[in-house]
């Protein structure tokens, strides 16, 4: 693989401060004592959600995908030229030279998931990606994460929170996502057929971020880690930290759910969200983190 590019852009909101030094001296020590496995040569059929995968799979396939694919590459080529000039004007832009620490944890979780183009980085408001890769290194791709978030935690949880969104573009999921929405908008006017399609496209962005957290599992190889990110992520506060209570939540929500009321379940199945519920991710996360498919990918790496 090629030395891998980054161009980070910091973008800090009044009333945020840039990371700590004390945050970043404790945890840089610990990242240096444990080097992660390198994933050589990882696919991100590897690892995505199986929803995720089966639809990337078909809608990859179907006729006449290339010229949609080459169509969707265009447009968001021209949103994210104006993304990129919005934050190189309101930016602090993050490189060898400029929060050297952040700059090293992004080099190295696009290393550990062999992804040589890696995108800008952008702390702001909340965190997204235009989740599509650029091979253009003067030009690499966008991500945006919290600037509260590289406050709140630590080096190593402030990297699986890079891994997730580096998941997104190892995915292309912007390209896909928008490719099934646009092959599906002629049945959104059908009868009964619209409404499953547009719950299979919901099913389809929920099982994306799914994907994105095992993105993070593999950058980070500690299912501590990233629910501890996810943790400070959901609550808000750095004060919440007892990783293993999260998850014993999680486990408890399993277990109530399956009891709940039929109507109750029902509710909640026809929540509209854009994420999935956060102690669903980590149950998720969980279980994925003890099966077979994960030990073989990390297992399989000197």
């Amino acid at each position: 693989m090629n030395k891998a590019i980054i161009s980070l852009l910091l973008l800090l909101p009044n009333g945020i401060g840039a990371l700590s030094t004390p945050s970043a001296t404790t945890t840089t020590s610990s990242r240096d004592s444990r080097r992660n496995k390198i994933l050589k040569g990882i696919d991100a059929s590897q690892f995505r959600h199986p929803l995720d995968r089966d639809l990337t799979n078909f809608f990859s396939k179907a006729p006449l995908s290339n010229v949609a694919t080459s169509a969707i590459q265009r447009s968001l080529s021209i949103v994210e030229q104006g993304v990129r000039l919005d934050l190189l004007s309101s930016s602090v832009k993050v490189s060898p030279n400029q929060m050297p620490e952040l700059h090293e944890s992004i080099q190295e979780a696009a290393s550990i998931l062999d992804m040589g183009v890696v995108p800008s980085f952008t702390p702001q408001a909340n965190a997204y990606t235009l989740a599509l890769q650029n091979q253009d290194k003067n030009k690499p791709a966008i991500v945006v994460v919290t600037s509260a978030l590289l406050d709140r935690c630590s080096d190593e949880e402030v990297q699986a929170i890079i891994g997730h969104e580096l998941g997104h573009l190892k995915c292309s999921h912007s390209l896909y996502l928008t490719l099934g929405g646009l092959a599906s908008t002629p049945l959104r006017a059908l009868p009964l057929v619209g409404s499953q399609a547009d719950k299979l496209l919901q099913e389809w962005r929920l099982a994306a971020e799914y994907s994105c957290d095992r993105a993070a599992l593999l950058v980070s190889q500690d299912v501590s880690v990233v629910a501890g990110a996810m943790l400070k992520l959901f609550a808000g506060t750095s004060r919440a930290t007892n990783t293993e209570a999260f998850i014993d939540q999680s486990r408890e929500y399993e277990q109530l759910l399956k009891d709940a009321n039929p109507l109750v379940k029902a509710s909640i199945r026809r929540q509209q969200r854009t994420h999935p519920l956060p102690v669903k991710r980590v149950g998720e996360l969980e279980k994925w983190f003890e099966s077979d498919e994960y030990k073989a990918i990390v297992g399989g790496y000197n």
